[in-house]
């Protein structure tokens, strides 16, 4: 009996729309697709045009998630992004664009997307305790056609247009919000740079704890972070972020934001790419290769628990296919269904069902139903 797995932070729109993947089909059928565009002999217009552009650049990367992948692994709920920022031309910003008005109509197209696929059948918004106990429930039993669940969430919130914009969002069903991501973006520094907030933030934060958003720190720069916890006196998380103690970078969380965030109950999802494990890594550098299976993810959940005292703070973000792909996994993961055998590696590490429970599902499901619960 497979252990239902809610994985806290997925990129399906900007796979679906920027990456050009159905996402309704395996991911081994993405795979092949990908490998006639980008090697193979073609007579299809699109396929030669697609080469021709580099359209898979060095961060497209082999695909590893698909719905009935995600099914298959009993991922059965997932913190899935609307994902759009505003960022100058550099390393980075392959994905980015330049105005506000654009991040908004692409976060709009993201929505879009999901919706498409709730129609479908494929997905289903989560927005309320109810809609997460339904979705657990159906989990428990389900079938090939039972839908993801989906929790709405928002990586850098470039496309909320401005504290009168958050409503709208929120009945649109959007339930967690990260203000920054990569760069100086509309709300304040984000990775890679050094800096704080930007004036904006502070009332677009009001709204958003006034409506029932959780704030996720992820992509913050460090003064960002801090002024973020001195501020925010709501729920809060770190969708997917490893520990900077084991990897120096900035990316990473140090200790004391570790112990800061779980005195205030957050959830820590860890994320799945070798970059983020691999100390010697160049962070997102173009010849990084995997070196290193799933059990590393585990150091990172001990470095945790070992500060906390408890396992009632981490979880999985696996970030699959988040500007990387097969290549940059762990070596023992070929598709996101590969995540149960990292509940495998947390049994072989000693941890007991009811810790690996929390860290599947417990702890995230923890974190929503107590916000929606004082919501």
């Amino acid at each position: 009996m497979s252990t239902l797995i809610i994985d806290g932070h997925l990129d399906l729109a900007f796979n679906g729309l920027f990456n050009r993947r159905d996402q309704r089909q395996p991911a081994m059928v993405l795979r092949n697709r990908e490998d006639i565009f980008l090697s193979g002999p073609s007579a299809d217009p699109e396929a030669v045009l697609i080469k021709e552009n580099a359209w898979a650049d060095k961060q497209h990367g082999m695909a590893t998630v698909s719905l009935p992948d995600m099914r298959r692994g009993h991922v059965g709920i997932g913190l899935i992004t609307i994902m759009s920022r505003i960022q100058l031309p550099g390393p980075n910003s392959h994905n980015s664009v330049r105005t506000q008005a654009v991040a908004h109509a692409q976060g709009i197209s993201h929505l879009a997307y999901y919706e498409a696929l709730e129609r479908e059948g494929e997905l289903r918004f989560i927005k309320s305790v109810e809609d997460l106990d339904a979705s657990v429930a159906e989990w428990e039993n389900p079938t090939p056609e039972t839908p993801i669940g989906l929790i709405l969430s928002m990586e850098g919130a470039d496309p909320i247009l401005g504290p009168d914009n958050v409503q709208h969002w929120w009945e649109a069903g959007l339930r967690s919000v990260s203000l920054t991501h990569f760069g100086a973006n509309t709300y304040g520094h984000g990775t890679g740079t050094e800096g704080g907030l930007y004036t904006p933030a502070f009332p677009l934060m009001d709204a958003l704890r006034n409506a029932g958003v959780i704030l996720d720190v992820t992509h913050s720069a460090d003064l960002a972070f801090w002024q973020l916890l001195d501020y925010w006196d709501g729920p809060i998380h770190a969708s997917h972020c490893n520990c900077r103690a084991l990897v120096p970078v900035q990316r990473m969380l140090t200790d004391q934001m570790i112990k800061a965030l779980c005195e205030r109950d957050a959830v820590i999802g860890v994320v799945f790419a070798d970059t983020f494990v691999n100390p010697n890594a160049h962070m997102f550098g173009p010849t990084t290769t995997m070196t290193r299976p799933m059990s590393a993810n585990v150091e990172h959940i001990d470095h945790i628990c070992q500060l906390t005292g408890n396992t009632d703070h981490v979880a999985i973000g696996s970030d699959l296919d988040g500007g990387f792909g097969r290549e940059k996994s762990p070596c023992d993961l070929d598709t996101i269904a590969d995540l149960q055998g990292f509940l495998d590696a947390l049994r072989q590490r000693g941890y007991s069902e009811e810790d690996i429970a929390k860290i599947a599902h417990g702890n995230t499901l923890r974190l929503f139903r107590n916000a929606w619960n004082k919501g």
